[in-house]
């Protein structure tokens, strides 16, 4: 291009801007680096649009979301954390789903299937017969029921609850009916239980209540479909390797929703996008990752103490399934980070209102924030427990130190209207530029977070129960033959008596436990001041522990 300039005063205008370009870059590398809105924009619209279809855990969509965001990092100088790829795989569970072959008849009669009954996915696969019993649901007969089939009236949310207690009765298998049509439940994602149970129409129960010495065959096949999905760990080598601050945030969402998604949309078959759950956390931490990678690389005189890595969890909306997978693979390599910090949900900001939690976790928590935000004049919300229903859990109970932040729950939380347009944009860049102050700062003044115990928060679902052991469930432990502790919170009754993590419950005051339903009825039973025995298992020994309530 020719520049023509009409006269002096414009010529001085262009010499005095092509100088202040040249020393732009000068000027800026003295300036905080900042977070782009137009990448943000651009990585969120690729993760929430259409063609991902909603990233479910396991699926072509969910690979790609992966492939995406290592691509993002690579381009930013970002080295796998371990092994020699930045996208990490690991199998799991997706679902539990009904057979061909299935089939059920009382007294040789053949039923028709969706319309007499439906055999629930949580059944384990098995053939049966057994005379009908009609019992109800709390039931504990103390005479051996082998051979008899239970019936019971119960709501199909709740049945799995009741499986447990009517096994150990003796009973082969479980019907069960209730006031409403019959709701076929083809597969689910939930853990399984130890004997058949099958749905049936209130009709086929009338008639069975009005019958005697009924015999019912039940022929279950069931599918346990695995599915393949991967975290996305990626670092900024500091000083020394083992020595660094993660960022990180999960990528999936839920897909399509449905029953057993954790969608609260009524409809299914619906893409659920999930822009703000997860995808703003996302593409948050995916720039964050560049603007401090760019501001360290700035300043080659910096005395930075710690790398920086950034990871992408797969299969949160699972139960924590990457994170936790992450942690022991870290754990394993003695690779833990000195602080893990987490960002879920944060495209939503309203009135420059932010949660952060975890500032219990560590010493010096509470001042890092206070001196940060003076830059941005924030409405933080501190809180102190490091535990929660997002991955930086998975990191806390391995004892590092961790921070939290959010913006909130929405009405579109979990329904196909989490959508890009409703992001806040200003507020997500707001808050990518005040973590990644942090960050920075904290490795730049060398800090140390030095770990320290926070109380559990007593969340609704606890509140169900008269009492609790205070143990978090390892929600990867899926072979059915007892309850995997997650972690054990520190002062209470599991903990005193000298439960750990990674134990495997598998007996309560004499009451078998396979699986996390087993583990619920059970602890329903329990009442405060009592005491309650429990068989663990631990490597190759079982321990009996005496845990006072």
């Amino acid at each position: 291009m020719i520049l023509k300039f009409k006269n002096s005063l414009d010529s001085s205008r262009i010499l005095f801007l092509i100088t202040s370009i040249l020393l732009l870059p000068a000027s800026l590398s003295s300036q905080p680096f900042k977070a782009d809105t137009i990448r943000l924009k651009e990585n969120l619209l690729f993760l929430s649009g259409d063609p991902l279809k909603g990233r479910a855990p396991g699926t072509k969509e969910d690979s790609l979301a992966a492939s995406f965001i290592s691509d993002k990092l690579k381009s930013a100088g970002f080295a796998p954390l371990i092994g020699n790829s930045l996208m990490v795989p690991f199998d799991f569970i997706i679902r539990r789903e009904i057979e061909q072959g299935s089939s059920i008849a009382i007294s040789g009669k053949n039923l028709l299937e969706d319309k007499d009954y439906f055999i629930s996915p949580i059944s384990p696969s098995a053939s049966i017969s057994g005379e009908i019993e009609v019992i109800d649901k709390n039931s504990n007969s103390l005479v051996n029921k082998r051979g008899k089939i239970a019936l019971i009236k119960s709501d199909p949310d709740s049945v799995q609850f009741f499986t447990t207690p009517i096994s150990q009765q003796g009973y082969e298998g479980l019907l069960f009916y209730n006031d409403n049509e019959i709701n076929p439940l083809k597969n689910v994602r939930s853990s399984g239980v130890s004997i058949p149970v099958v749905g049936i129409s209130k009709e086929l129960a009338s008639f069975i209540l009005s019958e005697k010495s009924l015999i019912c065959n039940i022929e279950c096949r069931i599918e346990i479909v695995k599915g393949r999905s991967f975290n996305v760990l990626a670092v900024k080598p500091g000083p020394n390797k083992s020595r660094y601050i993660l960022a990180g945030a999960h990528y999936d969402h839920l897909g399509f929703g449905g029953k057993g998604s954790g969608s609260m949309y009524k409809n299914e078959g619906e893409i659920h996008n999930g822009a703000d759950d997860n995808g703003s956390g996302v593409v948050s931490v995916i720039e964050m990752g560049r603007v401090i990678s760019e501001r360290i690389d700035s300043n080659p005189n910096s005395n930075h103490s710690y790398g920086i890595a950034i990871a992408a969890f797969g299969a949160e909306e699972m139960g924590l399934i990457g994170s936790r997978i992450v942690v022991d693979t870290l754990t394993s390599l003695n690779l833990l980070p000195a602080l893990m910090i987490n960002l879920d949900m944060v495209g939503r900001m309203n009135n420059r209102r932010v949660q952060a939690g975890g500032a219990g976790t560590f010493l010096g928590a509470d001042s890092i924030l206070l001196n940060v935000n003076k830059d941005y004049s924030l409405n933080l919300t501190v809180t102190k427990d490091g535990y929660g229903p997002s991955d930086h859990a998975s990191f806390y109970t391995k004892g590092v130190p961790v921070l939290y932040f959010t913006t909130g729950v929405h009405k579109e939380y979990h329904t196909p209207s989490d959508d890009f347009d409703l992001i806040n944009f200003a507020g997500l860049k707001m808050v990518t530029d005040f973590v990644s102050d942090i960050v920075y700062n904290i490795s730049d003044m060398g800090f140390v977070p030095v770990y320290q115990k926070s109380e559990a928060p007593v969340s609704s679902a606890r509140r169900s129960f008269k009492v609790t052991l205070g143990v978090i469930p390892d929600f990867t432990y899926e072979k059915g033959d007892g309850f995997r502790v997650g972690s054990v919170t520190d002062g209470r009754p599991a903990q005193i008596a000298g439960m750990k993590e990674g134990d495997v419950i598998i007996n309560m005051n004499t009451k078998k436990i396979n699986n996390i339903y087993d583990y619920m009825s059970a602890l329903g039973d329990l009442k405060q001041g009592s005491q309650v025995q429990v068989i663990i298992r631990r490597g190759l020994s079982e321990i009996t522990l005496q845990i006072h309530l």
